[in-house]
């Protein structure tokens, strides 16, 4: 992604959506992975009184109800 020398350039909107729809697209793909990676994982987790974190794959489960 190029960044505009001149911050205050506007882009054109369709760029910008197009753009948009990418980041999207792949945060969805990364979110995917990271769910998958984070049901294979063996956990190993670093408790705490309100939280539990898996120190490999930072899945974090509230233990405060």
């Amino acid at each position: 992604m190029k960044r505009d020398a001149d911050m205050g350039k506007l882009r054109d909107p369709g760029q910008l959506r197009a753009e948009i729809k990418r980041l999207e697209s792949a945060l969805a793909a990364l979110r995917t992975q990271l769910g998958t990676a984070q049901k294979a994982c063996d956990h190993d987790f670093l408790e705490t009184p309100l939280s539990r974190m898996c120190r490999k794959c930072q899945w974090t489960e509230s233990l405060y109800y």
